[in-house]
């Protein structure tokens, strides 16, 4: 009986050594590393989540709000979980608001509302908070772009239904 209990503590003591070797952490930078690897090979479900949980391990560590942004214009662009991606970018914002990242996106949610769920309700409330909050913004004349246009087909539009004579009269 004796020799089964040292048995049994020895082999947990093996197994607990054996998980602490194998099992090093890995730095912030190696997580930002894995998930870039994941999206340049295109596995973007790989690199939308890996890019989640370096936020998650380092919530406020070097490349949180890069990492936000980053699966949020993948959910949204290649995953077509536009929704999804807008509440990662709100994340970024209120973790971030002094990011360079937080009025990117500010836009970016104004964006996703108008082109990919077509919500022109709360893409325009999105863009008029935009406004608000980074009126010297170098964004600001691309969300009056988007509010002048939204909604409009693209033979609406002078500037892109014309063709080349349409840009050359513009660039005249």
């Amino acid at each position: 009986m004796a020799r089964t209990v040292s048995r049994i503590i020895l082999g947990c003591v093996s197994l607990s050594l054996l998980f602490v070797s194998c099992g090093k952490k890995m730095t912030e930078q190696e997580y930002f590393e894995q998930a870039k690897t994941y999206e340049v090979n295109e596995e973007f479900e790989k690199a939308a989540k890996a890019y989640m949980n370096l936020y998650k391990r380092f919530p406020a560590g070097e490349y949180g709000d890069e990492a936000l942004f980053r699966a949020a214009i993948i959910q949204d662009n290649q995953l077509k979980k536009s929704k999804l991606a807008i509440e990662t970018l709100r994340r970024l914002r209120r973790a971030f608001p002094e990011s360079e990242y937080a009025a990117q996106a500010q836009f970016m949610i104004g964006f996703i509302y108008a082109n990919s769920l077509k919500d022109y309700e709360n893409a325009r409330k999105e863009y008029q908070r935009f406004l608000e909050l980074y009126p010297d913004n170098e964004l600001v004349t691309s969300v009056k772009w988007e509010l002048e246009n939204m909604g409009k087909d693209i033979n609406e539009i002078e500037f892109l239904s014309g063709g080349q004579d349409s840009l050359q009269s513009k660039t005249q």
